[in-house]
Parts: C-alpha cells; structure tokens; sequence
C-alpha cells in the first residue's frame, strides 16, 4: 500500500512539474506584449478586432499626418479616426473570417505549425535569433508579435488553405475549359516590376521612395510601348531594385487574391505597357508594368495556372463576406481618442509563462508537503497491535 501511495504522489509530482514546465518552454517561442494589446476594440460578425490593430492603424497614420505638416490637434483627431474606421476591416479580416467558416485559423492546428516556423526562419535571417532585437523593432513599428504572426498567416497560407478546403467539398469547378477561359480573361493579369525595399539598409526611406518615384518618370519618358518595357527592364536590372526573384523575365501571372491588395488594384487598373504610380506596400514601393500574357507560357505552366484561377472564386467569397462585415465598436474602442491610446509594449507580457511555471512549481511542492503530512499522520496515528499475553 504505502509502495502504491508514493507511485501515485510522484506521477502527481511529474505532471505538474511537467505542466510548467510545457507552458514555459511552449510559450517561449511567442513574444507576449501586455494585455491591453489584445482586448477586443471592435467587432465584425463573429470576428473580434484587437486594440493590437487599431493601435497599429492610428500611431502609422499619425506620423504620416505629422510628416505632411498636419499639427492641428482637432484635424488630426479627425483624420486618424476617420482612417480607423475605414481600415479595420479590410480583405483580410474578411478573409479571416472566412477560414473560421472552413474550421480554418492560422494560430492553431496544421496552418499554426506553418506560421511558427515561418516565423521562426524570419526570426533568424532578420534578427539572427535576437528576440530583444525583434521586440526593440516591433516597438519602433507599433507593432506585436501576435499581429506580426496573423500578418504572415493571412499573407502566405490562409487562402491557399481555404482553396484546398474548397477542392476538398466539391465547391471548384476544375475543368480545364473555364480554367483556360478564365486565364485569358481579363481577370488573369500578368506583370513585371520594380520592388524597392523600404528599409534598404544604404538609403533612408524618404530616399528610396525617391527612387521609386525617379523609375516611374523614366519609363513613362522612354516614348512607344518597345521602349518603355525596355527601360523597364533597365530599371529591374537596375541598382535600386532589391526583387529578383524574376530571373527568366516572365513576370508574374496572377488573379484576385494573390498579391498585396495595392499591388493588385494597381495592376487590374493598368493598360498593357502601363506602367504604374509608385506602389506603396507594408515593405515598399513596387513600380509595375502590365504586360500581355503568353500562349506559349501559358500551355507550358497550365497546370500552375489553373490552380491560380481557383483564388478568383476565393476572391469572390470574401468579397461577399467583407460586404456582410460590419463594424460595432466595443464600449472600450469608443472611449479610445486616437491622440492619447495607451501604448503597447511588444514585450510587455514575456514573464507570464515563467510565472505560470513558477507557480507549477510551487503547487507541486505544496502538494507534496500537504500528501506527506497526509501519510505519515495516518501512519502515526494507527494504534500498535497489542502482542498476545503470555
């Protein structure tokens, strides 16, 4: 019995240790910022807008404002609310939104192991594996790692998910004759560009704006279509293009859904051997030019393609589900004023899994002591058998 009892105290003492020990080594791999970060500012049908967001959306609005010379403490207030409003739900939440409907979400499950390791390589190549650097730069941004994981979730694995999960129930038409008719439309686009990073480590940002700017004077300078796509070329071969993915000089084939949403608006709006205003992207300014699609590419890469002409049905579904979104904004997202939000620290929430931990800790040690005492008093109070008189 007592062999039994202290096999079943130590399994205790294991699983809480254990526990802790999960909850810390788990959550270090995420950066918490304070709470305030994720308290919900708004709603949108079944979606929860954080403060995280908003807080993102008003403090970059707001420094662009300022940069332009707006200093009026009424205008201002205007301005950046007006822009909140507009901006929290976008594409994206919608597209979010539509992936609760698949049982789709990319902090959990198969599309959350994606993240984290996307994550993770960001991580190091970026910041050589330093996190202090990696909040130190998520502050500089007004930004957190949580928004910064559901950026890459929504950015490169949300809707090829969702496109699966549409093949999956029978919801695509995959016959070859409407891929192949639906490539050649108009809602197939094909394009080349320049990409200018804005934190390109020889030039400020102002700077390589400027750049951006100085491509699209010279193409749109060079005269007939053969010349502006010539020069074009030039500019992709250039020394302030920092894209060169496009090694062949096919460019891209596209449809709704793919692309950055302003590089995919500016793209549809473009004429062939158009080329673009200065594009402005989270990473920087892309130039683009339109150009005509391929017969020849496109009987070579079909198969590519067609899987491509799947995200225009996707395109259409969040379509209609922004349009059902509507914004109703929590009694804390009212009371915000947009010149005085609370700041959040990237890294503001690091020690809660240590503390948790800790804690496991101490209720496991806790437990032992209450079932030690427990034990040897029942022990100590048995009553010796009397020996037999003799």
């Amino acid at each position: 019995m007592k062999r039994r009892f202290v096999r079943v105290m130590a399994l205790l003492l294991c699983l809480l240790l254990a526990g802790g020990a999960l909850v810390s080594c788990g959550e270090t791999r995420r950066v918490r910022a304070n709470a305030r970060a994720e308290r919900t500012v708004a709603k949108a049908g079944d979606l929860k807008i954080p403060y995280e967001n908003y807080y993102y959306l008003v403090m970059t609005k707001r420094g662009e404002l300022e940069s332009d010379g707006v200093r009026d403490a009424k205008t201002l207030r205007a301005e950046l609310a007006s822009f909140a409003d507009a901006n929290l739900v976008t594409k994206n939440e919608a597209l979010i939104a539509l992936g609760y409907d698949y049982d789709l979400d990319t902090e959990k499950g198969d599309l959350g192991k994606q993240v984290d390791a996307h994550w993770l390589d960001l991580l190091e190549s970026e910041f050589g594996g330093d996190r202090k650097a990696y909040i130190a730069s998520l502050d500089a941004a007004y930004l957190t790692d949580h928004y910064v994981r559901r950026y890459i979730g929504v950015e490169n694995y949300l809707s090829s998910a969702i496109v699966k999960e549409m093949l999956i129930r029978g919801e695509l038409d995959t016959s070859d004759t409407s891929a192949r008719a639906l490539i050649e439309s108009d809602r197939f686009a094909r394009t080349i560009h320049v990409f200018v990073e804005k934190n390109n480590r020889l030039y400020s940002e102002a700077e390589n704006r400027a750049h951006a700017e100085e491509i699209v004077q010279s193409v749109r300078g060079a005269g007939d279509e053969a010349a502006r796509l010539a020069e074009m070329r030039r500019a992709i071969g250039g020394k302030y293009n920092n894209d060169y993915a496009d090694t062949l000089g096919n460019g891209y084939y596209f449809t709704y859904g793919e692309m950055d949403a302003a590089y995919e608006t500016a793209a549809f709006a473009l004429a062939e051997y158009d080329v673009s205003d200065v594009v402005e992207t989270e990473r920087g300014y892309f130039v683009l030019m339109r150009l005509p699609k391929e017969a020849a590419y496109i009987e070579e890469n079909f198969e590519v393609l067609k899987n491509k002409s799947y995200f225009v049905t996707l395109n259409e579904k969040v379509e209609a589900k922004l349009a059902e979104m509507h914004l109703q904004k929590t009694k804390f997202g009212a009371s915000l004023d947009p010149l005085a939000l609370p700041a959040i620290h990237a890294g503001g929430g690091e020690a809660v899994p240590y503390i948790i931990g800790a804690a496991a800790g101490v209720c496991a040690v806790a437990l032992f002591v209450v079932l030690f005492r427990f034990y040897h008093g029942k022990t100590a109070a048995k009553p010796r058998k009397k020996g037999k008189k003799s």
